[in-house]
C-alpha cells in the first residue's frame, strides 16, 4: 500500500466502486477507504457464490444507468440478475387519473431495472480486485482530512480484528484528490464541516419484497394513495419459455406519515398484508407473502459544497432524494461518470485533477443535472402528497395529459429512463 494517491475515495459502496471502476483503464493510483471488510470470493462471482435472501435490498436502474455500465463493461455481468421493467403504470388511488410508459413505445428493451444491491456490490468488486492501479484499504476510518497546498491528508484508524473496534494509528495517506462518497450522513463532510440543506417531508419509507399470486409481467406499478405514494417494482426474471416457474415477487417502497409507520411497523405479517392489499388493489392479485420490514425517513438533502480545492462530494454525501421516482442513485451514477471523464481530459492536459479551476468545470454541469432531477421529484412529491380535492382533481387531469398527450409523455418517460440531462437518443 502506498501513502500518496492520485485519487482516494472514502466509500467503497456501490457510488464509490463505480467510480474506481470508471477510473480503471486510467494510469491514475486510486484508494478506495472503506470501513467495513471488502472481500471477494476465491472463485469469483458465480451462481454459488450470490445468495441474496428473500429480503434483499435491490436498486431501481434506469435506462441510461444500462448505459453507463455497458460503457464501463459491466452490463454483462450485471444483466445476470436484473429485472426488467417494460411498463410502468402510474395512477392515484380512487380517482380517474393514470398514465402508462411502455419500452416498445420507445424501441427500447426496458425503460429500467431492478437489480439486488448485492448483486451490484459482488460485480463491482470483482471487476477492481484483480486491478494493479486499485488498493482497498479496510476496515478503516476517516479519523481527520486537512488539505495542504498541493495535497490532501488523510488520517486513518485501523479495525483492531480481536476487539472489533477502531484503533487511532500513526497512518495516514495523501491524495492530490479526495472523493468523499460515505453516504447521507457522512462523517467525513462533518469533519470539513460541510453543511447539508436539508427539508424533513415527515414521512418514511417502509421497505420489504412481496409475493402475489399474479405475475408482474415485468411491470412496474406507481400508485398514490393518501397515506402517501408507493411503488412495486418487479423482481425476478424466470424464463417463462423454458417452463420454469414465473416468479411473481416485488419490491414494494411505500411512504407512509411519521406519525403511522410505527403502527404499520408492529402489525402482524396478516394484518399488513390487508392494509398493503386495501391501498395497493388487486392488479396482482393477492398478496401472499411479505418479507421482512425496514423503514427510513424521508429528506430531500444538498451539500451547501460539492467542490473545495482537492475535493468533491458524491452519491447521497451531495444529495439525498425522495424515492417516489427512483432517481437517486441514477443521479449520483451519472455524476460519477462526468467526474471520471474530467478527471480524464484534466490528466490528459496535464491539469491538476485537485485544481478548483477544473473542478469547478464538473460541478456547473452536475448543477443543472441535479436541480432538474430534484425538481422532479421533489414536485412529484408534492403534488400527490396534497390530499385536497381541488388538487385531486389537477393530479387526475395532468396524469390523463401524459397519457394522451405525445411531448409531455415523451418528456416524461425521458425522466424516468434517467436521459432528461443527456443527448442520448431514444426514438
Amino acid at each position: 500500500m502506498s501513502s500518496h494517491y492520485d485519487i482516494v475515495i472514502i466509500g467503497g459502496g456501490m457510488v464509490g466502486a463505480s467510480l474506481a471502476a470508471a477510473l480503471k483503464n486510467s494510469e491514475l493510483k486510486i484508494a478506495v477507504i472503506e470501513p467495513y471488510p471488502i472481500s471477494n470470493d476465491e472463485s469469483g462471482i458465480n451462481e454459488k457464490t450470490y445468495q441474496p435472501s428473500y429480503d434483499a435490498r435491490s436498486t431501481a436502474l434506469s435506462w441510461g444507468s444500462r448505459l453507463i455500465y455497458e460503457q464501463l463493461g459491466l452490463w454483462d455481468q450485471l444483466s445476470q440478475h436484473v429485472t426488467p421493467i417494460q411498463k410502468i403504470h402510474v395512477s392515484d388511488r380512487g380517482r380517474f387519473g393514470a398514465t402508462r410508459l411502455s419500452a416498445q413505445d420507445y424501441n427500447v428493451e426496458a425503460l429500467g431495472y431492478v437489480v439486488p444491491n448485492e448483486w451490484i456490490g459482488k460485480t463491482l468488486i470483482t471487476a477492481l480486485d484483480s486491478l494493479n492501479n486499485i488498493d482497498f484499504i479496510c476496515p478503516a476510518k476517516v479519523e481527520g482530512i486537512t488539505r495542504t497546498e498541493s495535497a490532501t491528508c488523510i488520517k486513518l484508524s485501523k479495525r483492531n480484528d480481536a476487539t472489533g473496534q477502531y484503533e487511532w494509528s500513526s497512518q495516514a495517506v495523501t491524495a492530490e484528490l479526495v472523493v468523499i462518497a460515505d453516504g447521507g450522513r457522512s462523517e467525513t463532510c462533518q469533519k470539513l464541516g460541510i453543511e447539508m440543506q436539508t427539508e424533513l417531508y415527515g414521512q418514511h419509507a417502509l421497505v420489504t419484497n412481496v409475493t402475489t399470486s399474479k405475475h408482474h409481467g415485468y411491470e412496474a406499478y406507481e400508485r398514490f394513495t393518501e397515506s402517501g405514494p408507493m411503488a412495486m417494482l418487479p423482481l425476478g426474471a424466470a424464463d417463462q419459455a423454458e417452463g420454469k416457474k414465473t416468479d411473481a415477487r416485488c419490491a414494494l417502497v411505500w411512504t407512509l406519515p411519521e406519525e403511522q409507520v410505527a403502527s404499520v411497523m408492529a402489525m402482524p405479517d396478516t394484518e399488513f398484508m390487508v392494509l398493503l392489499q386495501g391501498r395497493f388493489g388487486y392488479r396482482l392479485g393477492k398478496i401472499e407473502q411479505v418479507g421482512v420490514r425496514h423503514h427510513y425517513p424521508l429528506k430531500l438533502s444538498q451539500s451547501a459544497e460539492q467542490v473545495r480545492a482537492g475535493i468533491v462530494v458524491v452519491g447521497n454525501a451531495a444529495h439525498a432524494l425522495h424515492p417516489v421516482a427512483g432517481q437517486g442513485y441514477n443521479l449520483a451514477l451519472r455524476g460519477v461518470m462526468s467526474l471520471a471523464e474530467l478527471i480524464q481530459r484534466a490528466t490528459n492536459k496535464g491539469e491538476s485533477i485537485g485544481s478548483l479551476t477544473v473542478l469547478q468545470r464538473y460541478i456547473k454541469d452536475r448543477y443543472i443535472d441535479q436541480d432538474k432531477t430534484i425538481l422532479f421529484s421533489d414536485k412529484i412529491t408534492r403534488l400527490f402528497g396534497d390530499a385536497s380535492p381541488g388538487v385531486g382533481l389537477l393530479r387526475d387531469m395532468g396524469l390523463v395529459g401524459l397519457d394522451i398527450l405525445p411531448g409531455a409523455k415523451r418528456l416524461f418517460a425521458r425522466q424516468a429512463m434517467g436521459l432528461g440531462g443527456s443527448e442520448a437518443k431514444i426514438l
